[in-house]
């Protein structure tokens, strides 16, 4: 401990350290050298009895910390300042010790912030004047901190976005003779993440086959329902349940290779090509984004269409077929009074109505009155 006045330190609280200081044992100088120090004009043996200073000193550090949060508003004015490039500066009086001072972990969380979100730029410390409780040193501690971009390249994925890679270069067109039939490909519970494109290549094979045997009037591709594992950078779903924490940028960048490829290829063997946006209870804003993303790659793709809407219950029509589709999270036991009150009409017209949805991961259906509604299977890596 430092027998020099510190940085705006008043005379007595300077005095009070050093004596309460050599009391304790916290400085190795000799009374002599304190009393030269402090200039107290007294001789050393009535300094080192110091009996007339401790209790003086003992009632006036109660008094300041009777309330040390008030007593550090009044004395030190704490800021936070977030800048133009996403960087957050903090300004706060911390009671640590030297160690602590050069602890990145510790100063995040000593000025707010969340360590697994946040990672420091640059750190200035100065001791402060005042004493904290447990007599550590108190310093004026100064961070600038930015969000961590959790593994993902935001400047190169937008990078990517903007080069010509991102615009599908369609397939060539198939030389088949045109089908009356419509192909519905309803992919849920994928769990991208969990899952890579490696454990999903057979699917993509079976699909790629399924699509390349005819030309077909219609191929809808219902994307979503779960076919990312989180909704974010830190591990939750929608909701914002803890589950397991993927590599987000990598689950993106499979599911793209996957969809972009059969969409294309679906492209080239039918005229009509519906790509249908379902909301799941893992990945509803991720899952969006994604659609959109496709959207925007096959923009110039006209036989190709989106519906990248939020709404909960979605309808595909072709000739006298009637297909809702539903994540099954939510109100299960009613699917079909919602989609009849939504889609009477549509349904009544039909001679064939099915409803499909995902969330439990295996297959189950139900015929109420002619309308099936069909619990999907998943291949997800989830179950094993």
């Amino acid at each position: 401990m430092t027998l020099e006045r510190l940085i705006g330190e008043s005379a007595q609280d300077h005095k009070f350290r050093i004596l309460l200081g050599k009391a304790k044992g916290d400085i190795d100088a000799s009374w002599g050298e304190i009393e030269k120090a402090l200039n107290l004009g007294l001789n050393h043996t009535t300094i080192r009895v110091g009996s007339i200073f401790l209790p003086e000193y003992e009632a006036y550090l109660q008094m300041k910390n009777e309330d040390t949060e008030e007593i550090k508003s009044l004395k030190y004015k704490e800021t936070t300042e977030v800048k133009a490039d996403g960087s957050t500066s903090s300004d706060r009086l911390i009671a640590m010790n030297e160690e602590e001072s050069k602890d990145a972990s510790f100063l995040i969380k000593a000025h707010g912030f969340n360590p697994d979100e946040f990672e420091l730029v640059n750190a200035k410390s100065s001791m402060w004047h005042t004493m904290s409780k447990d007599s550590k040193t108190m310093y004026s501690s100064k961070i600038t901190v930015k969000p961590k971009k959790n593994g993902f390249d935001y400047e190169g994925f937008i990078k990517k976005l903007q080069e010509g890679t991102t615009k599908a270069i369609p397939y060539e067109k198939a030389k088949l003779e045109l089908a009356e039939q419509m192909l519905v490909i309803p992919l849920f519970d994928m769990h991208f993440g969990i899952a890579d494109l490696e454990y999903y290549k057979e699917t993509m094979m079976k699909i790629d086959a399924q699509i390349t045997s005819k030309r077909w009037s219609k191929i809808v591709f219902i994307i979503g329902q779960d076919a990312f594992h989180n909704d974010n950078f830190k591990g939750t779903t929608t909701s914002g349940t803890i589950i397991d924490k993927v590599d987000t940028a990598q689950a993106w960048e499979d599911a793209f290779t996957f969809y972009k490829h059969l969409i294309n290829l679906a492209s080239a063997h039918s005229d009509d090509v519906q790509c249908t946006f379902s909301s799941g209870n893992h990945d509803e804003t991720v899952g969006w984004c994604f659609v959109k993303t496709l959207e925007v790659y096959f923009r110039d793709f006209k036989n190709i269409s989106f519906d990248s809407t939020m709404a909960p219950r979605k309808a595909i029509t072709w000739k006298n077929v009637f297909i809702g589709t539903a994540h099954t999270d939510k109100g299960s036991n009613r699917i079909i009074q919602g989609f009849m009150a939504e889609f009477g009409k549509q349904i009544a017209q039909a001679n064939i109505v099915e409803i499909l949805g995902g969330h439990v991961h295996h297959e189950k259906s139900l015929d109420s009155y002619g309308v099936v509604v069909r619990n999907l299977a998943a291949r997800a890596k989830t179950d094993g």
